[in-house]
């Protein structure tokens, strides 16, 4: 069986969104969060916004905003709102509101920004999903490293990329 896991530590409560005063613009672009974009500190709703960003791309094929250039990107970020495909291609309703509710602009109202990953297992996206099991699973294949930068798992063909 193939499956595809995501793992995030840290899913905590998320009280202060600003907890982070740092006011340096890092990251990949597309998944940067307004309040970063625009320098306000930030705090844990950046991730639930990326995982906003993730869910949009795995169920529609691209991210929710791009741009030719990062400045373009984050402009888009800032003042338009996320389209969603109507028609046969349309994401089921529960679907479109997680993402909707994850890529909120204000971070305060952004869904587990107050509560925490609690706000996302009571989504009714997650309805047929039993977290306990799925947290108790073990990996399928664990890779048996020789040390810190074993890259024997990779394929050759990435290996030889220069930056």
């Amino acid at each position: 069986m193939n499956r595809t896991t995501l793992v995030a530590e840290g899913f905590e409560n998320a009280v202060d969104t600003h907890q982070f005063k740092d006011k340096q613009l890092c990251g990949t672009p597309e998944y940067i969060a307004p309040e970063v974009i625009l320098r306000q500190g930030y705090g844990k709703p950046v991730d639930w916004w990326a995982l906003g960003v993730i869910l949009y791309e795995f169920l529609v094929g691209c991210v929710p905003f791009f741009g030719d250039t990062p400045e373009d990107l984050f402009s888009k970020v800032i003042s338009e709102e996320v389209e969603y495909p109507d028609g046969e291609e349309a994401l089921p309703a529960e679907a479109e509101d997680l993402i909707r509710r994850l890529l909120e602009k204000n971070p305060v109202e952004r869904l587990g920004a107050l509560v925490g990953a609690t706000q996302l297992m009571v989504h009714p996206f997650f309805a047929n999903l039993d977290f306990n099991t799925l947290l108790r699973q073990k990996a399928e294949f664990v890779p048996q490293l020789e040390h810190d930068e074993d890259t024997s798992y990779f394929d050759s063909k990435f290996l030889s990329v220069k930056n």
